[in-house]
């Protein structure tokens, strides 16, 4: 069998996309908390008639460098999967909507870029910089689904309870996200002193996060309570309960003692975990033979 068509080096590059939009949100909190975000002061150059570092420029510089080299990193991947998946269809040994995931998640990475621009020339605004944050869950989300059809993984029939619970948890775990973002929006770690901050009230947010994340895990426990019976369902919203109560944890944590920075990248590495997991569960279950795309 040609290697370009190879089930083992498709399955292999849709887990890289995986990881690799994961990673670029953790180096992304990377330059915002250690205040790289400026460190290159415009884009596409990182300075004006230059696109790379110069000598003279710091530490800080080279964080939020490499967090843009990063990118092209990504589109290689992609770029990469989108041939394979391609050729592995034409061969019949892989569906058209692979190909189709890879060349958006292609599209989505060169957006991300643009966002990251924006961020740049608005000075880290932080409506463009949580735009960035909700594009990159989608990219997320989209490579999971790439690996569920790359492993030729089927969903579980669910009852209607269940289906219907599974789908109210992964609209409330997308707010939380989302709420997690208008925290980070309003808090201290900007990305540069420069920045400005979105207006709310940091404990008042944060408060109204942490409530949406009590009732995503009461949904949850009932969701396992429902799923318990299949062992595939079960294990799946066992892996989401695990995921949000680390969150919780590292959360509350993080809050009580000011925000320390290595807690806060964990609280981002533990993000992509959660939303992982999210869209886990969401693959996992069908009813009555149906199949709907997860949003992104």
């Amino acid at each position: 069998m040609d290697i370009l068509t190879s089930p083992r080096l498709l399955r292999r590059l849709t887990i890289a996309n995986l990881v690799a939009n994961m990673v670029i949100i953790w180096t992304g909190a990377l330059v915002r908390l250690t205040g790289s975000g400026l460190a290159c002061s415009t884009w596409p150059e990182c300075e004006p008639g230059s696109y790379v570092p110069t000598p003279e420029q710091g530490l800080h510089t080279y964080i939020e460098f490499g967090n843009r080299l990063l990118t092209f990193v990504l589109a290689g991947i992609a770029l990469a999967t989108a041939i394979v998946a391609w050729r592995a269809f034409r061969r019949g040994t892989a569906p058209l909507r692979l190909f189709e995931l890879a060349i958006g998640v292609g599209l989505g990475i060169i957006a991300q870029a643009v966002i990251g621009g924006v961020s740049v020339r608005t000075q880290l605004d932080p409506w463009v910089v949580g735009l960035h944050m909700v594009a990159s869950v989608a990219l997320i989300l989209i490579t999971l689904e790439m690996v569920r059809l790359a492993h030729g993984w089927e969903p579980t029939l669910a009852s209607g309870p269940l289906y219907a619970l599974t789908r109210l948890t992964v609209l409330l775990g997308m707010v939380v996200v989302a709420l997690g973002v208008v925290v980070t929006g309003s808090g201290p770690h900007s990305g540069d002193g420069a920045a400005t901050r979105n207006g709310f009230d940091p404990e008042f947010t944060s408060k109204i996060h942490a409530w949406a994340v009590w009732v995503l895990i009461a949904l949850t426990l009932i969701g396992l309570f429902l799923a318990w019976s299949n062992a595939r369902l079960r294990n799946a919203w066992l892996v989401l309960l695990a995921t949000e109560l680390l969150q919780g944890v590292i959360g509350y944590v993080q809050y009580f003692l000011h925000l320390p920075m290595l807690l806060v990248l964990g609280h981002m590495i533990g993000t992509t975990l959660f939303v992982v997991a999210l869209g886990h569960v969401w693959n996992s279950t069908t009813h009555v033979g149906a199949r709907t795309p997860l949003p992104a």
